[in-house]
């Protein structure tokens, strides 16, 4: 289950980024210039960056987690 939900965030974290970064270039003014859809679209990518990030992690600890009860019931 950990893999499964790590490989969601490494999905959302890569599909997220590059989009974030393009509208992290723009200058302040061009930014300014922008419709609010676009604004809104910004505000959304970086809220689901951030839940990708903690799918990440999330997915890394229940991993490691799992692997550690597996380890000590076969002792």
């Amino acid at each position: 289950m950990g893999l499964i939900i790590f490989m969601i965030g490494i999905f959302i974290v890569i599909y997220d980024y590059p989009q974030i970064k393009y509208f992290d270039n723009f200058e302040f003014d061009s930014y300014l210039l922008l419709d609010e859809d676009k604004k809104n679209i910004h505000q959304r990518l970086k809220i689901e960056f951030s839940i990708g990030i903690a799918f990440l992690l999330f997915g890394i600890g229940l991993s490691i987690f799992s692997f550690i009860k597996k380890t000590k019931e076969r002792n």
